[in-house]
């Protein structure tokens, strides 16, 4: 892996094993444009934001824990923020803090379960972030899909045609063995991939999971409201298709 693929992980806070999956105050997570640090806990269930770009704007987040099940938020309505944070978002929606393999991020959750958009924990300060998203931005999709977490801004700058052969390069990796013709012909000619006989065997770890439901979901957004959009087809798949 490349030293510039590396430091997207660094934003994580990595100690592996039994963490409480409780956001704190002063924590801070950023989404590739905007760095949100937490300003207040709210009798332990109601988690207050407060964000800044590049520009000096400001943004507020506002989350409820669910219950006593760890790691489980909902996107809730702010005092100053009437709409949700991105386009393609809904108040309501859940949020998972999730601590697996040294990862640490929040992942806000479509409805069917997908990630649509992702906040990493840090330690850095935003001039930081903002260098480290431009170095992540500067790699080739293909040398960094499987070991670098991937957030929405980056993949709003890729065409929608491309997210499909993203998405299915982590598959690839794997020995993924496809059933669509451009597919098998695409990869055919990689010379990394290497067709296996089971594709149920393959394990994808936290980073390829997460990254496959982000790219999915930029797929699925209408037309039009993709940044960097491609006139063709959405793929409705996890995969292929």
């Amino acid at each position: 892996m490349k030293q510039s693929a590396l430091t997207l992980l660094l934003f994580v806070l990595g100690a592996i094993g039994v963490q409480a999956q409780t956001i704190q105050k002063g924590n801070k997570f950023f989404d590739g444009e905007i760095l949100f640090t937490v300003q207040e806990v709210r009798m332990g269930t109601i988690v207050y934001m407060v964000g800044e770009d590049a520009n000096g704007n400001t943004y507020e987040m506002t989350l409820k824990k669910n219950g006593s099940k760890p790691g489980e938020y909902t996107l809730q309505p702010s005092s100053q923020a009437d709409d949700p944070p991105k386009f393609g978002i809904e108040f309501g929606w859940r949020v998972q803090y999730v601590r697996e393999n040294g990862m640490n991020f929040l992942a806000l959750r479509k409805p069917n379960g997908d990630a649509r958009w992702i906040y990493v924990l840090t330690p850095d300060n935003l001039q930081d972030c903002l260098e480290q998203q431009k170095r992540l931005e500067d790699e080739l999709p293909t040398d960094i899909l499987c070991d670098a977490l991937l957030n929405g801004p980056y993949v709003q700058k890729v065409p929608r045609e491309e997210l499909r052969l993203m998405r299915n390069e982590i598959l690839a990796r794997h020995g993924y063995r496809f059933q669509s013709k451009d597919l098998q012909e695409h990869f055919s000619h990689q010379p990394w991939y290497k067709p296996g006989r089971d594709n149920n065997a393959i394990r994808l770890n936290i980073i390829e999971q997460t990254n496959i439901q982000l790219i999915k979901s930029e797929e699925e957004m209408p037309g039009g409201l993709h940044p960097a959009d491609v006139a063709g087809d959405v793929d409705q798949s996890d995969f292929e298709d």
